[in-house]
Protein backbone atom coordinates (compact mmCIF):
# COMPACT_ATOMS: atom_id res chain seq x y z
CA UNK A 1 0.00 0.00 0.00
CA UNK A 2 1.47 3.17 -0.79
CA UNK A 3 0.86 6.83 1.07
CA UNK A 4 0.32 8.38 -2.11
CA UNK A 5 -3.42 10.26 -2.10
CA UNK A 6 -5.79 11.88 -4.88
CA UNK A 7 -7.61 14.82 -4.03
CA UNK A 8 -10.57 15.52 -6.41
CA UNK A 9 -11.89 19.37 -6.44
CA UNK A 10 -13.94 21.48 -9.45
CA UNK A 11 -13.78 24.95 -9.68
CA UNK A 12 -15.94 27.47 -11.83
CA UNK A 13 -13.32 28.68 -14.43
CA UNK A 14 -9.62 27.36 -15.75
CA UNK A 15 -8.34 30.48 -13.97
CA UNK A 16 -9.56 29.36 -10.61
CA UNK A 17 -8.10 25.74 -10.83
CA UNK A 18 -5.16 27.18 -12.37
CA UNK A 19 -4.81 29.51 -9.16
CA UNK A 20 -5.55 26.47 -6.49
CA UNK A 21 -3.37 24.40 -8.00
CA UNK A 22 -0.34 26.83 -7.99
CA UNK A 23 -1.25 27.48 -4.26
CA UNK A 24 -1.04 24.14 -3.52
CA UNK A 25 2.30 23.48 -5.06
CA UNK A 26 4.12 26.30 -4.14
CA UNK A 27 3.03 25.41 -0.13
CA UNK A 28 4.67 21.72 -0.88
CA UNK A 29 1.02 20.83 -0.14
CA UNK A 30 0.54 18.89 -3.25
CA UNK A 31 3.31 17.66 -5.71
CA UNK A 32 1.01 17.84 -9.00
CA UNK A 33 -2.20 18.72 -9.54
CA UNK A 34 -2.93 18.09 -13.06
CA UNK A 35 -6.33 20.45 -13.79
CA UNK A 36 -8.20 18.86 -16.94
CA UNK A 37 -11.98 20.54 -18.68
CA UNK A 38 -13.70 21.63 -19.49
CA UNK A 39 -16.13 19.37 -18.05
CA UNK A 40 -19.99 19.35 -18.07
CA UNK A 41 -21.53 18.47 -14.35
CA UNK A 42 -25.49 17.72 -13.50
CA UNK A 43 -26.26 17.87 -10.32
CA UNK A 44 -29.38 18.66 -7.35
CA UNK A 45 -28.81 22.01 -6.15
CA UNK A 46 -31.65 23.80 -3.73
CA UNK A 47 -33.59 21.87 -5.02
CA UNK A 48 -33.35 22.15 -8.76
CA UNK A 49 -31.00 20.26 -11.74
CA UNK A 50 -28.41 22.44 -12.17
CA UNK A 51 -25.91 22.03 -15.14
CA UNK A 52 -22.15 23.54 -15.23
CA UNK A 53 -19.15 23.83 -16.80
CA UNK A 54 -16.28 23.29 -14.51
CA UNK A 55 -12.80 22.11 -14.37
CA UNK A 56 -11.44 19.00 -12.55
CA UNK A 57 -8.31 19.58 -10.54
CA UNK A 58 -6.50 15.79 -9.45
CA UNK A 59 -4.15 16.57 -6.70
CA UNK A 60 -1.09 14.58 -5.51
CA UNK A 61 -0.03 14.32 -2.45
CA UNK A 62 0.43 12.26 0.80
CA UNK A 63 -1.61 10.70 3.80
CA UNK A 64 -0.23 12.64 6.38
CA UNK A 65 -0.75 15.82 4.50
CA UNK A 66 -4.29 15.01 3.86
CA UNK A 67 -6.33 17.34 6.95
CA UNK A 68 -4.14 20.34 5.94
CA UNK A 69 -4.71 19.70 2.22
CA UNK A 70 -8.35 19.60 2.98
CA UNK A 71 -8.68 22.70 5.16
CA UNK A 72 -6.51 24.62 2.50
CA UNK A 73 -8.79 23.41 -0.64
CA UNK A 74 -12.00 24.57 1.69
CA UNK A 75 -9.77 27.90 2.23
CA UNK A 76 -9.25 28.80 -0.97
CA UNK A 77 -12.03 27.45 -2.84
CA UNK A 78 -14.85 30.02 -4.58
CA UNK A 79 -17.74 27.47 -3.83
CA UNK A 80 -19.93 27.14 -0.92
CA UNK A 81 -19.88 23.72 -0.61
CA UNK A 82 -17.11 22.35 -2.99
CA UNK A 83 -16.57 19.24 -3.93
CA UNK A 84 -13.58 17.36 -2.35
CA UNK A 85 -13.15 13.84 -2.48
CA UNK A 86 -9.81 12.19 -1.01
CA UNK A 87 -9.26 8.49 -2.28
CA UNK A 88 -5.52 6.19 -1.07
CA UNK A 89 -4.25 4.61 -4.31
CA UNK A 90 -3.44 1.34 -3.89
CA UNK A 91 -0.18 0.82 -6.07
CA UNK A 92 2.03 3.42 -7.88
CA UNK A 93 5.31 3.08 -9.12
CA UNK A 94 8.26 3.44 -6.93
CA UNK A 95 10.09 5.95 -8.50
CA UNK A 96 7.19 8.14 -9.10
CA UNK A 97 6.35 7.98 -4.93
CA UNK A 98 9.62 8.95 -4.12
CA UNK A 99 9.55 12.00 -6.80
CA UNK A 100 6.62 13.00 -5.23
CA UNK A 101 7.15 12.39 -1.50
CA UNK A 102 10.38 14.23 -1.83
CA UNK A 103 7.99 17.37 -3.35
CA UNK A 104 5.91 17.59 -0.53
CA UNK A 105 6.44 18.83 2.95
CA UNK A 106 8.43 17.10 5.08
Amino acid sequence: MSEIIELTTTTETQAQAQLLARQLVDSRLAACVQITGPIDSIYRWQGQVCEAREYRCTVKSIKRLSQQLVQEVVRQHPYETPEILVVDIAHCSDAYAQWLVSQVQP
